[in-house]
């Protein structure tokens, strides 16, 4: 397991969405908290960076970092990485009956970019890319692409939050770029997707296809193109997270994508 890749990609995935993804992320000496003004749920609001050697550190620390969570009216969330060392091996420990693990998240990179033109999509359909800044209809094609109703989805319960935070946008100055594209079929919209990017990684998002357009190879044919996107700006690598246990996570495998490791979100039960 390469450590210091899961930290570099951990501060891509964090900083190349500050002002989107995450409003902000302090760092104090023992722990980390990422949030979202406005998006609550946990993915987008949680404790990390943790360091601590023993079950006796690690509660003290949560105490202190759950009340700053609570300040700003978040519920305690905790996401672990392999970095982590001693609580990520032994997290039957640290996370007992007091917390629920409620996301397996699997981190996946694709690198072998002189492969590309033997990724098999087996779409029969002229899938196209069309990059836009219409941030009100992305967003509206966004929600249709999501709240599918379907139990397969891993996020089908979307938060209609989102929308509203999709719609009114703003590109924030730092050293990341980021691309919004609509995928079309005879310039009708079937699914969306993102890409954010730096001079080394390019970082897949919210890739989404709508209902009666999937098993189709649409899905498969967006990240191939998007791959294709990563090769031609001579970037090192192509990321992306999804939740183990759920199809995208064994389709991105069959494109040639490797996994990096599990981030594990836990939350606390209520008493």
């Amino acid at each position: 397991m390469d450590i210091e890749l899961i930290k570099k990609l951990n501060y891509f995935n964090i900083h190349a969405n500050l002002g989107f993804q995450f409003d902000g992320i302090d760092k104090f000496e023992k722990y980390s908290i990422a949030y979202h003004n406005k998006i609550k749920d946990y993915w987008y609001n949680f404790i990390t960076d943790i360091k601590a050697n023993n079950k006796e550190e690690f509660d003290k620390i949560i105490l202190e970092a759950s009340s700053k969570m609570k300040e700003k009216h978040r519920a305690v969330a905790i996401a672990i990485l392999p970095y982590m060392e001693e609580i990520y091996s032994h997290r039957e420990i640290f996370f007992d009956n007091s917390h629920e693990l409620v996301s397996n998240e699997v981190w996946q990179i694709f690198d072998n970019f002189e492969e590309i033109d033997n990724v098999n999509t087996n779409c029969s359909l002229n899938v196209k890319l069309e990059k836009t800044t219409d941030m009100k209809l992305y967003s509206e094609e966004m929600i249709k692409a999501y709240q599918t109703g379907d139990e397969d989805d891993p996020y089908g319960d979307l938060d209609s939050v989102y929308k509203e935070i999709y719609k009114n946008y703003k590109k924030q100055e730092n050293e990341y770029t980021d691309e919004f594209y609509f995928a079309k079929v005879n310039n009708e919209i079937v699914g969306i997707t993102s890409g954010v990017y730096d001079n080394e990684i390019y970082g897949i998002y919210g890739l989404a296809v709508k209902k009666d357009f999937r098993r189709k190879g649409i899905g498969k044919e967006i990240i191939k193109q998007q791959l294709q996107m990563c090769k031609d700006k001579k970037l090192k690598l192509a990321f992306l997270q999804t939740e183990e246990g759920y199809y995208p996570a064994d389709t991105y495998r069959k494109l040639g994508f490797k996994d990096v490791c599990i981030e594990y979100y836990y939350i606390k039960r209520e008493v």
